[in-house]
């Protein structure tokens, strides 16, 4: 709404025309000769005041009442929170009134984000992960307005989740990379994930299998299962890579397994030299073209028969990246060979994580484990370990 300036015809003197206004709570006025000086000022002036807005107004005494308020609550507080003004109320409530005019449901800005990790061309694998754990927080708060989650709420979702701790971290960094992601867009004045309380995850050991293991289980995998075992024990790939890996990316003659950027994790394509005793072991059930696993449901099955007759009770998280890359760095001693491999950024994390795990004897057996016999046979039943 402008402020009203006003346009009179009076007599004062040689003048005819006066235009009078109010600024900063005080009457004021001028005359003029002539009436079209006189329009042209009050249109200027009530340009100016409009500009300026309320600022100018005089103080009222709702507005004084609320400073005593002010007042009464800062002297309440603890001595350290008493250096709060004023002005970083009014701050920080105009930035909750943005937020919330501009805000957009928790719901939408994952979805938001889904969609641009899509255009960034990140892996399906990891768009899946990330919308899985997004979902189960959207069940419970996807219809609030993401300015309204509080670290509060966050602790209390996390705390319910019947879930391990590392999981819990899991969905952890899910949140906050949502929220990250509402700030960008303007949905939310900042982060509630920074301040939540983080599970605390004891590390575990690195958990491989002996060579001896390794060999049994071979033996007792059938013929759907083999493949993507000596894959996993051999060359380190992901399950979820493995799950999407076709023969034709499997390349005898050059002794190279490819990982194709859309299938990587880091989507991010990469080379994997193929040893002499995984050639093995792939060669009697390779074909040109076609999935490696039937399907992750008959993969798993077929690895839990292997297990079961092998007589393995434990299994290790991740048993065959681990044990590739626990022998791999004994028998090379090349953590940045190994790191290209596993497609792992960093080779000084993986010489600290892996490093004198096995021996360099046991290595030798490791890598030496071939299947013996003829490729017709239905059963590889004679191990070689060195």
């Amino acid at each position: 709404m402008r402020n009203k300036v006003t346009l009179s015809e009076k007599s004062y003197r040689d003048y005819k025309h006066r235009v009078t206004w109010t600024q900063a709570g005080k009457r004021k006025s001028k005359w003029f000769k002539l009436k079209g000086e006189a329009q042209k000022f009050r249109d200027k002036t009530e340009d100016e005041l409009a500009a300026k807005g309320s600022s100018q107004a005089p103080i009222t005494q709702a507005e004084l009442r609320a400073v005593h308020a002010f007042r009464e609550i800062i002297a309440k507080l603890p001595e350290h929170a008493q250096s709060a003004t004023l002005a970083d109320a009014v701050e920080n409530f105009t930035k909750g009134l943005e937020s919330r005019h501009k805000s957009i449901s928790c719901e939408d800005v994952s979805d938001k984000l889904i969609t641009k990790l899509l255009i960034e061309g990140k892996s399906k694998s990891h768009r899946d992960t990330l919308e899985y754990r997004l979902k189960r927080f959207n069940e419970d708060y996807g219809d609030w307005l993401a300015c309204d989650v509080t670290t509060e709420v966050i602790d209390d979702f996390l705390a319910n989740l019947k879930v391990g701790q590392q999981t819990k971290l899991h969905y952890r960094r899910a949140i906050g990379q949502m929220f990250n992601h509402a700030i960008k867009i303007k949905a939310a004045p900042s982060n509630p994930i920074t301040d939540t309380i983080k599970p605390k995850v004891k590390p575990a050991a690195t958990g491989i299998l002996k060579p001896n293991e390794v060999a049994t289980l071979l033996t007792c995998a059938d013929a759907d299962t083999l493949p993507g075992l000596a894959i996993s024990f051999f060359a380190g790939v992901r399950r979820a890579e493995i799950e999407r890996l076709d023969w034709s990316e499997v390349d005898f003659e050059e002794k190279y397994i490819e990982i194709k950027a859309e299938n990587a994790k880091t989507a991010q394509r990469r080379l994997i030299p193929m040893s002499d005793n995984l050639a093995a072991w792939l060669a009697p059930h390779a074909l040109n073209s076609g999935k490696i696993i039937k399907s992750p449901a008959i993969w798993r099955k077929g690895q839990e028969d292997a297990r079961t007759d092998a007589k393995i009770k434990t299994w290790p998280h991740n048993a065959g990246r681990h044990s590739f890359a626990s022998y791999h760095l004994a028998m090379n001693d090349d953590p940045g060979k190994l790191a290209m491999a596993l497609g792992h950024p960093d080779p000084r994390l993986l010489f600290r994580h892996y490093r004198q795990l096995v021996t360099a004897k046991a290595a030798q057996t490791y890598w030496s484990i071939e299947p013996v016999g003829s490729a017709d046979e239905e059963n590889i039943t004679n191990i070689k370990t060195g």
